[in-house]
């Protein structure tokens, strides 16, 4: 069974906390239940103790879809990361998700509004296969105690591109799964329905995030920084008539492949300039449309 949740990014952007910084936790629950949503991603404005933020979601008919941690594998051990790692999984656990976001971030730009997105860091061929033996081995951490680790490609890391992504399920093993992100896929030059295609029986998260062509190829031209394309419009949410993402198809290769876990509504944008309200409200609907009732494209 397919569910719908969203990010609050939306609301609060995550690299760049200038973007929405009077905008509070409680308002972005209210909002994401008024939209439909079932349930929200973890955010840096969320109460600290996971008690408390059970009992804050619960009360808004939400569910806590995911918690997201930074990997430092480039610079850790193994067992220095399992030890990073452990407090996001209790808090996982303890707040009612079975699933943890991860992505390298000790030599990451992404939060960086000064250095370009040609400046991205790169694995050397060695660099690739220590750093998946490592990455599978804390995975594995995750899934002895009951919770799903997902690997986000992400712009301004080492793992945005196509190729980065083809690599990563190559030099991982069995319990180290992909969130697919069809944003962050196409604008780090790929075409989502086939990347997803290509590894669909290891997705287990999905972000539904859409793309503005036009700002991409602006971006891309002026060789910005991530902050930056944000704040140009890059991303926004399904449903939106400027976006570009086949989502149909990609929600067809889901169900096909009979795919539970959550589907989530995800998009960076200046909140000033993109009512998260309206835009979420917008996005839910067309993933609602989609996914239907029963959890099946449409």
């Amino acid at each position: 069974m397919t569910r719908i949740a969203t990010s609050p990014a939306a609301w609060s952007n995550e690299d760049d906390h200038s973007l929405g910084a009077d905008i509070d936790a409680e308002t972005c629950m209210t909002e994401a239940a008024e939209a439909g949503f079932e349930g929200v991603e973890d955010g840096y404005k969320f109460p600290a103790d996971a008690a408390e933020l059970k009992t804050a979601l619960e009360t808004h008919g939400l569910s806590l879809a995911a918690v997201s941690h930074g990997l430092r594998l480039l610079e850790r051990s193994v067992e220095e990361e399992r030890e990073a790692i452990q407090p996001t999984i209790d808090r996982a656990k303890a707040a009612g998700a079975d699933v943890v976001i991860v992505k390298e971030v000790s030599n990451a730009i992404f939060a960086d509004a000064d250095t370009p997105l040609s400046k991205k860091p790169e694995l050397t061929s060695q660099d690739w296969d220590s750093f998946g033996l490592k990455l599978e081995q804390v995975a594995t951490h995750c899934a002895d105690q009951g919770v799903t680790c997902v690997y986000h490609h992400y712009m301004g890391t080492v793992v945005q591109t196509p190729d980065e992504i083809d690599r990563l399920m190559m030099e991982t093993g069995p319990n180290t799964y992909l969130l697919f992100d069809t944003a962050q896929c196409y604008f780090g030059g790929g075409d989502p329905v086939q990347l997803l295609t290509r590894h669909m029986p290891r997705v287990k998260h999905f972000h539904a995030g859409n793309i503005r062509v036009s700002p991409m190829a602006k971006a891309r031209m002026n060789d910005v920084s991530l902050p930056r394309a944000v704040k140009m419009g890059v991303f926004t949410v399904p449903g939106d008539r400027d976006g570009s993402v086949d989502f149909k198809t990609c929600l067809n290769l889901l169900q096909a492949s009979n795919y539970e876990g959550w589907v989530v509504c995800a998009a960076g944008q200046d909140p000033v300039e993109r009512e998260p309200k309206k835009f979420q409200a917008m996005g839910e609907r067309a993933l609602r449309d989609l996914v239907g009732a029963k959890g099946v494209a449409a």
